[in-house]
């Protein structure tokens, strides 16, 4: 299921939208989580997550200055075979 969420965000970054949590059915801290690790693999950059608390969850995912990186154009065309 991961992967199928990587390549929707991947492929709704790409066409200027700024996709959210709730398009995938899954709480703010698992997209958060995913983002991260998006940015993290050099699928994309850009991306700012803001956590709060001691528990450092997160509050905020901010996609608006979020890009693909020719990594995350692979993931894409690779997903498309």
């Amino acid at each position: 299921m991961e992967k199928n969420i990587i390549l929707h965000i991947l492929e709704g970054i790409h066409n200027d939208e700024e996709p959210k949590f709730y398009d995938f059915n899954i709480d703010k801290e698992t997209f958060g989580e995913i983002v991260e690790e998006m940015q993290s693999e050099g699928l994309i950059s850009g991306a700012k997550i803001s956590r709060v608390g001691l528990e450092n969850k997160v509050a905020v995912v901010f996609l608006q200055n979020a890009e693909v990186e020719i990594k995350g154009i692979n993931y894409i065309k690779i997903s498309d075979d």
